[in-house]
């Protein structure tokens, strides 16, 4: 149960930070148009990411409640891989071949510290 709750807070998490995303190219967008602050104030990607943030927050604190901190902080990093695969495939950013091998060294750190 503790592990779903990790992958969890780190969807929600990352969910956040694809809406942020999504959020701060629309403010780009929106700012070379003219539209202004109040239309990039009431984007509704921002308003998205913030909610993911705060529910993956919220998830984090049961987490910490239910496991070792030494054991649940690491686990975070899986992070950084869905976001590295999110950003491919959504945005279409190239990653190079040494983030992918980055990428294989978080996820044997993560089945490491699993296993302790």
């Amino acid at each position: 149960m503790e592990y779903l709750l990790v992958l969890v807070s780190v969807m929600m998490t990352t969910l956040g930070q694809i809406f942020q995303k999504l959020g701060a190219i629309r403010i780009k967008c929106e700012m070379a148009e003219g539209k202004g602050v109040v239309a990039a104030a009431t984007n509704i990607h921002i308003f998205m990411g913030i909610g993911c943030l705060g529910l993956g927050a919220f998830l984090w604190l049961l987490v910490l409640s239910r496991m070792e901190l030494s054991l649940a902080y690491p686990m975070l990093s899986l992070g950084y891989v869905l976001v590295t695969i999110a950003s491919k495939y959504l945005f279409k950013e190239e990653v190079p071949l040494h983030r992918y091998a980055g990428i294989a060294i978080i996820i044997f750190g993560i089945i490491l510290i699993s296993r302790s």
